[in-house]
């Protein structure tokens, strides 16, 4: 039995420590490539083929040659977002997020999502003939400046002309939302009817898994509420109905079109290469002479905030890759955004939330350690019958099974709130490598980022030594022998932590602490541990 509680042991700690290399066994990361281009290097995206009415595999024709034309740009300014928009297409030449910096050495600097999940040209607008090529639509902005007031509003308005078809665009801002209002007004000014369709493009510069082995590229919520994400190796996906919403995302990020169920639309993506891919959205124009169709819709172009995601009531939260434990990490973020707003530090955060969690298992932890602590004290007569008893397993078991029923003994009571904890270990390791929340969140001193390791690998080094002293203090069931083979576990984990999110490592040091106290109170008070 001895030998038992130990594989169980091992188990647990292996499903814990393999977890993550499972994951990226089954889903192998894609070679890691350069995505970060600068805008003169990054391919636009006027001039690609973009799908029809009616979305097909078939090979389009060739868009047409673009005609020279004199690009002039137009920048919206809001307390959230600074953008800069081309009037080729109304498309997007830069889109900078103010609250999140690109990079934890350089603050003044916000992430620019045209360098990967809203690529130079993305929300392009193409009208497209019945049969023939994509034609970029030419436009004159009505200003060259917008600027949105936190609690004001700000319209971009654009008016043009395509295959003799008048086009006005217009983008709606507000002041504290990422969410932009899209409308595209058609008007047939030809003395001929006019079929064909009205196209709007995102386009990225990821696709297929990033270094951490999450999902980029693109992803779609079709109308059932089905969430599909396009694998690298997969050229194309086409829908003929309106999804619930569809865009291209990375691991903290996402660009993403919302449009009306009611609107009739087809869709397709398409993966070029691993550091390219595209949306697409159609919308049917069939429109007599004088006759005028609008297109309306919502984008999303910023960070996967859950909290914020989840205020818009579009689903666009499910793009947030919590995995395999998803019904243990939401709330566990919902928890530590919660804790965050009053305490000001997610650090802090982590160690409440691992103070509360400690407390709901003590009636656990106080039961695994009553039952190490009486099969300790049974360990003689398990010694003896083993030894009485060693060439007849049979009889053995059944001597066992006996003294275990005398005393009212579990023999593996002592694993089950390692056991239970794994699940809560795997949600916390997913919240803290995939939450955007917890990306450069700083807690004090060398550790000022919660979601990277620790820079100076101090906080593992002081994690394995508590989990040492915790492994001492534990009433063991196992001979010397035995015992020193567990003695390595800490060993063990502390290499693993030392590539691990300094978060995790702070959850983990913090339970091992209160593990600690709460086997030397425990330990300290028989009387009320045999209760």
């Amino acid at each position: 039995m001895d030998k038992r509680l130990i594989y169980a042991i091992v188990l647990s700690m292996g499903v814990m420590l393999g977890y993550p290399y499972v994951v990226n066994w089954i889903n192998p990361p894609k070679p890691k490539t350069e995505t970060a281009v600068t805008e003169k290097k990054t391919e636009a995206v006027p001039g690609e083929t973009a799908p029809g009415a009616a979305p097909s595999v078939q090979a389009e024709p060739k868009a047409a040659p673009e005609k020279s034309v004199k690009e002039t740009l137009t920048t919206v300014d809001t307390p959230l977002v600074k953008a800069t928009f081309s009037n080729v297409g109304g498309g997007v030449k830069r889109w900078e997020l103010k609250k999140y910096e690109a990079s934890i050495k350089d603050a003044s600097r916000g992430v620019n999502l045209a360098e990967s999940v809203a690529r130079m040209g993305s929300l392009s607008t193409f009208i497209r003939p019945a049969g023939g090529a994509a034609e970029n639509v030419v436009l004159e902005a009505a200003s060259t400046d917008v600027v949105v007031e936190p609690q004001g509003a700000g319209v971009l308005a654009y008016s043009g002309s395509a295959k003799g078809l008048r086009v006005d665009k217009k983008y709606k801002f507000t002041g504290e939302s990422y969410l932009v209002d899209t409308e595209i007004t058609v008007t047939n000014n030809t003395g001929a009817p006019f079929q064909g369709s009205v196209e709007t493009v995102l386009a990225a510069n990821v696709a297929g898994k990033d270094a951490s082995g999450y999902h980029t590229g693109p992803i779609v919520s079709t109308s059932k509420g089905k969430l599909t994400r396009q694998a690298a190796d997969e050229a194309q996906k086409t829908g003929a109905e309106a999804p619930r919403w569809i865009g291209l995302e990375s691991k903290y990020f996402l660009s993403a079109i919302i449009p009306s169920p009611e609107l009739p639309l087809s869709w397709l993506n398409e993966v070029s290469s691993p550091s390219s891919s595209k949306a697409t959205v159609s919308a049917p124009l069939a429109l007599a002479p004088g006759e005028t169709k609008t297109v309306a819709y919502r984008t999303f172009i910023g960070p996967k905030e859950y909290d914020l995601l989840l205020s818009y009531k579009a689903g666009l939260e499910e793009s947030i890759e919590f995995g395999w434990f998803a019904v243990i990490a939401k709330p566990f973020l919902v928890v530590l955004n919660f804790l965050e707003r009053y305490v000001g530090n997610y650090g802090i955060a982590i160690i409440i939330l691992t103070f509360i969690t400690k407390v709901v298992f003590y009636p656990l932890t106080k039961h695994s350690l009553k039952s190490m602590k009486e099969l300790q004290n049974i360990q003689p007569q398990l010694a003896a019958i083993k030894e009485k008893y060693k060439d007849n397993k049979d009889k053995q078991n059944k001597e066992l099974m006996e003294l275990y029923k005398r005393y009212k003994v579990n023999p593996v009571g002592g694993c089950l709130p390692m056991i239970l904890q794994i699940p809560v270990f795997i949600g916390l390791y997913e919240v803290l490598y995939v939450a955007i929340e917890l990306r450069h969140a700083p807690f004090f001193l060398w550790i000022m980022d919660l979601s990277d390791k620790d820079p100076y690998y101090i906080s593992p080094i002081i994690m394995g030594a508590t989990m040492f002293l915790q492994q001492k203090m534990t009433p063991t069931t196992v001979d010397p022998a035995q015992a020193k083979i567990m003695l390595i576990m800490p060993v063990i984990f502390t290499f693993m932590f030392l590539s691990f999110p300094s978060g995790l490592v702070i959850y983990w040091l913090v339970n091992n602490v209160l593990s600690i106290a709460q086997q030397y109170y425990i330990q300290r008070t028989p009387a009320k541990a045999k209760a």
